[in-house]
C-alpha cells in the first residue's frame, strides 16, 4: 500500500486517501495481532511467512494493477478466511481472538468495496466487473487467489458490493492456486491408438468417451490442475455437482491441447493412460510368469498361429482370446476347440473361460521410491457382462463388506497377505524393468475349480493406467470414506430421475448422482450411487 503511494503519485486523490485509510486499518490489524501473539507467548518473527503476496504485487504498472491484484485478490480472500477462522476459535473458546478477526472482517469488507469502486471507475464501460477484473489477471496470479480454502463467504461479498454475476462466476472458477498445473485427460483408446498409429475412434466411441469424461475429470486432477474434455460443461450442471462437493478443476477443450501447450506453463501431461509396453495383454503374461506356479491356476499363453496346439494340451473346453491391445471388455472372442477355426487371425492372450463367482480388482499407484514408491490403496468389486466387458465398480471402506463368508475368509486370510508378500513383489520388478510410474490395477476373480472348491485366478489382467475402479475409490473418499458407492452408467432419461443423496455430518447417504450431464450426453450418463 505503501509503494502503490509511492508509485502513483497522479492517481486521483481520492484514491490515494482511501488507499492511505486502508493502510493505517492494516497497520491496526499488525498492533492487535502482535499484541495477542504476546498474550499467547509467541514474538513476531518466531513463525516464517512467504514473500508470496510482495512478489505478486510489487511490480504493478497502475493503480488498476493494485486494486486488481490487493483489493479485489488477495484481500477478498480474506472475507473467507477472517469470517471462517473468527468462528473457529469463537468454538474453541478464545473470544478474544475471536474479536479480533472479527473486527478485521469488517474492515475487510471496506477494502474490497474501496477496490471495487476504482475498478469500476477505470474499466471500460462495456465491461462487467468480472471481465474487467479477472482479465487484469495473469498466471500465477488467478481468480483461486481471490478464494480462501475456507467456506465461500458470499454474504460478505455481497456486503463489499459485488454482483451477484461476480460471486457466482468466482463460486465455480477452478484453477490453480500457484503451482504449474498437469495437463489431464480421457483417452480411453490408448491401447489401440498405441498398436495401431495413426487410428481414428468412431464416432460412437468419440461419444461414448465424451459422455464417461465427466467421471474422470472428478475424480483424477486435483485442483491445481487443468483437465481438457471433449465436451464443455454447462454452468447449470456445475452448480448441480457443487451441492455435492464435487467440482471440476479449470477446463480446457481437449482439441485445443497444443495450443494450450503452447500459451500455459505446465507440469506434467497426466492422461487416463500414458503410452507403455504395459497397455500390452503381454505385460499379464509378464507377470504371471514372474509368479510362482500356485498363483497361475489356470493355464495362458500368447499365442500367434499355435492357438490349437497350445490348447490341446488342457482339458478345458471353453475358451477366451483377447486381443493384445484390447481394454474394459473390448476384442474378446469365446470359442471352444470346435468354433476355433471362426477365430480372427492374429495374435491373442488365450486362456480358459471360466464362469466367475464374484470379480474384484486391486488398487495400485506406483510414485519414486523417495515418495513412497508402489502402494497398494484398495480393492473394488467389478460386475461386467456375459462378453467381459465393464458394467460397474464398487468401492467399498471394508474390503470384504457384503462378500459371502467363505469368499470374505479366504480374501482377508490368504489373498492379502499372498498380494503382499508375492504379487507386489512379483509386480514392482515389471514396473521397474518399465520406469513405469502411475496408477494401475490388478483383475482377479472367484472361481469354482473342477472339485467345486472356491479358487481363486490373483492375475486376470494388468492395467497400466486409470480404471473406473480407481475413480469409482476416489469418488468414495471425497463422499463418503467410510461408505461404499458404486460407480455404473445409466441413459439420459433415467439419469434426470436420480434420487440425490442426502447429506450426514460431513458425508453423502442413500443416492445417487449423475456425474456427466444428461441433457448433453449422447447415449450414457455415468452415475455414482451412494450407500
Amino acid at each position: 500500500m505503501a509503494l502503490a503511494l509511492l508509485k502513483f503519485p497522479d492517481a486521483p486523490d481520492a484514491f490515494r486517501k482511501g488507499v492511505l485509510h486502508t493502510l493505517q486499518e492494516e497497520q491496526n490489524h499488525t498492533r492487535w495481532y502482535m499484541q495477542r501473539m504476546k498474550e499467547c507467548g509467541i514474538t513476531f518473527g518466531d513463525i516464517p511467512v512467504s514473500p508470496m503476496i510482495w512478489e505478486h504485487i510489487a511490480d504493478m504498472d497502475s493503480p488498476l494493477d493494485y486494486v486488481s491484484r490487493l483489493s479485489l485478490t488477495f484481500e477478498q480472500a480474506n472475507l473467507d478466511y477472517a469470517k471462517h477462522y473468527s468462528g473457529l476459535l469463537a468454538q474453541a473458546g478464545d473470544t478474544k481472538s475471536a474479536k479480533i478477526l472479527a473486527k478485521v472482517y469488517h474492515d475487510e469488507i471496506a477494502h474490497v468495496g474501496h477496490g471495487l469502486k476504482w475498478l469500476r471507475r477505470w474499466k471500460e464501460n462495456a465491461q462487467s466487473d468480472w471481465d474487467a477484473w479477472h482479465k487484469r489477471l495473469h498466471i500465477p496470479l488467478s481468480p483461486m487467489r481471490a478464494k480462501g480454502m475456507a467456506p465461500f463467504n458470499e454474504e460478505g461479498r455481497r456486503k463489499a458490493g459485488l454482483d451477484e454475476e461476480f460471486i457466482t462466476s468466482l463460486k465455480r472458477y477452478q484453477s490453480s492456486r500457484g503451482r504449474s498445473p498437469d495437463l489431464c485427460f480421457f483417452n480411453p483408446f490408448a491401447e489401440v491408438e498405441q498398436s495401431k498409429p495413426g487410428w481414428n475412434a468412431p464416432k460412437k466411441l468419440e461419444n461414448l468417451a465424451a459422455d464417461l469424461e465427466p467421471a474422470f475429470a472428478l475424480a483424477a486432477p486435483t485442483q491445481d490442475d487443468i483437465v481438457l474434455l471433449r465436451r464443455p460443461i454447462s454452468d447449470q450442471h456445475r452448480d448441480q455437482l457443487a451441492r455435492f462437493g464435487l467440482t471440476f478443476p479449470e477446463v480446457g477443450l481437449l482439441s485445443e491441447i497444443e495450443q494450450i501447450k503452447k500459451e500455459r506453463k505446465f507440469g506434467f501431461v497426466r492422461p487416463w493412460a500414458n503410452k507403455s509396453p504395459l497397455l500390452s495383454k503381454t505385460a499379464t503374461r509378464d507377470l504371471r510368469a514372474r509368479l510362482p506356479e500356485e498363483l497361475t491356476p489356470l493355464p495362458s499363453e500368447v499365442c500367434e498361429r499355435d492357438i490349437a496346439e497350445f490348447i490341446s494340451q488342457h482339458p478345458h473346453q471353453n475358451w477366451v482370446a483377447k486381443e493384445l491391445d484390447g481394454a474394459a471388455g473390448r476384442g474378446l472372442h469365446r470359442f471352444t476347440k470346435e468354433t476355433l477355426h471362426a477365430l480372427p487371425k492374429r495374435p491373442f492372450l488365450v486362456e480358459p473361460w471360466v464362469e466367475k463367482i464374484h470379480e474384484f480388482s486391486f488398487l495400485l499407484h506406483r510414485s519414486p521410491e523417495a515418495e513412497g514408491g508402489l502402494r497398494f490403496l484398495s480393492i473394488v468389486h467389478q460386475e461386467t457382462s456375459a462378453d467381459g466387458q465393464w458394467q460397474s465398480s464398487e468401492s467399498r471402506a471394508k474390503h470384504s463388506q457384503g462378500l459371502p463368508s467363505d469368499q470374505a475368509q479366504l480374501l482377508n486370510r490368504h489373498i492379502l497377505p499372498t498380494l503382499k508378500e508375492q504379487v507386489i513383489p512379483a509386480l514392482e520388478s515389471l514396473l521397474t524393468e518399465h520406469d513405469f510410474l502411475g496408477p494401475l490395477c490388478l483383475d482377479s476373480f472367484f472361481y469354482r475349480s473342477e472339485n467345486g472348491d472356491l479358487a481363486w485366478q490373483p492375475v486376470v489382467e494388468l492395467n497400466a493406467r486409470w480404471t473406473m475402479g480407481r475413480i469409482a475409490h476416489q469418488l468414495r473418499l471425497k463422499l463418503t470414506p467410510q461408505g461404499r458407492v458404486k460407480l455404473s452408467t445409466c441413459s439420459p432419461e433415467e439419469a434426470k430421475k436420480l434420487t440425490p443423496p442426502r447429506k450426514e455430518g460431513l458425508h453423502f447417504r442413500e443416492g445417487a448422482i449423475a456425474l456427466g450431464d444428461p441433457s448433453t450426453s449422447a447415449a450414457r450418463v455415468p452415475v455414482i450411487h451412494i450407500f
